[in-house]
């Protein structure tokens, strides 16, 4: 078996269904590859819809009782994998014909390479000034054929070896809540000495996208659940995602511009520039909105979660 294509899936029905109907499109022979769903304690039909479905390739369901997580999902998906490339993607991705084959004809020569692929906006969705700028993050940020950093990891549409990714370690399923699981793999396998690639030709469209207020919400449960799990295992990657900021200021036992910065940063972490931020993108979501605004909302809403999880 080629490839393993491992689907994690909650409470996302209607995505899924798309999703899995555009693998019957792949361009590449049903028989080397598989696809695997594990559906996390769905309660949205999920379950009778997956029972019920027909294709024409290897389709393998698993399912947890109850809900756990991402992470442990995929673990599950990457265990009952019998492929020697495991494929993630998110429910919400439509995959393009060419997906697989891109995603493969990486792995032909080298064990620790982690493709990451193609995502960008399904023709369905509204172009908003959010989906825009989500569609401009991580990987597509940088030239083609500029050095990839780990934290550019992301599972919605990546591969890499399965033996490889076993060595290095599963995903920590600790992770329960939004995000975290990702950087702190992808750390792992930069560890391990996984090099990042990107393909553009191994595309997927996604179909759902969070609002500004789902979003600023979800920042906040990443800041609170997810990242005191990474600051703990990881303390190396404090600078990484600013948490050393809310630090206090030591003017005295610190250089002179670490102690400014410190102070300038906890200002623009008052509340009601946060606030205020935010019904700005809102109000000119349908136009257009700077990419800095985005970045600070993401960066105030994860560090109020950091900070509510220290007082707590």
């Amino acid at each position: 078996m080629d490839a393993s294509i491992v689907i994690p899936t909650y409470n996302k029905v209607a995505h899924l269904k798309a999703t899995l109907e555009s693998l019957e499109n792949l361009e590449y022979p049903r028989e080397y590859f598989e696809v695997v769903v594990v559906d996390d304690g769905s309660h949205d039909g999920t379950s009778s819809f997956l029972s019920g479905a027909l294709f024409h390739y290897k389709l393998r369901l698993f399912h947890h009782h109850k809900n756990r997580g991402r992470a442990a999902a995929r673990n599950t998906g990457v265990r009952q994998a019998g492929g020697r490339v495991v494929v993630f993607l998110d429910n919400d991705m439509k995959a393009a014909p060419g997906l697989l084959t891109a995603h493969l004809s990486r792995h032909d020569d080298e064990h620790r390479l982690v493709v990451l692929g193609n995502v960008r906006r399904a023709p369905e969705v509204r172009p908003t000034a959010l989906v825009r700028y989500l569609d401009s993050r991580g990987v597509h940020k940088l030239k083609l054929g500029e050095p990839i950093p780990f934290r550019y990891f992301v599972t919605n549409n990546v591969s890499l070896e399965r033996e490889f990714l076993l060595a290095a370690g599963l995903f920590d399923e600790r992770f329960r809540e939004f995000g975290g699981e990702d950087l702190e793999l992808g750390y792992r396998l930069d560890k391990a000495g996984a090099r990042f690639v990107y393909s553009p030709e191994a595309r997927t469209y996604r179909t759902d996208y969070r609002d500004i207020s789902e979003l600023c919400k979800a920042m906040v449960t990443y800041g609170e659940s997810s990242l005191p799990i990474i600051l703990e295992t990881h303390p190396q990657l404090k600078e990484l995602v600013k948490a050393h900021m809310l630090e206090p200021a030591r003017p005295f036992s610190e250089p002179f511009f670490l102690t400014c910065k410190k102070v300038s940063f906890h200002l623009a972490l008052w509340r009601p520039w946060g606030s205020m931020a935010a019904l700005l993108a809102r109000f000119f979501n349908r136009l257009f909105v700077p990419a800095i605004l985005f970045d600070y909302l993401i960066l105030f809403h994860y560090l109020k979660g950091v900070r509510r999880s220290r007082r707590e």
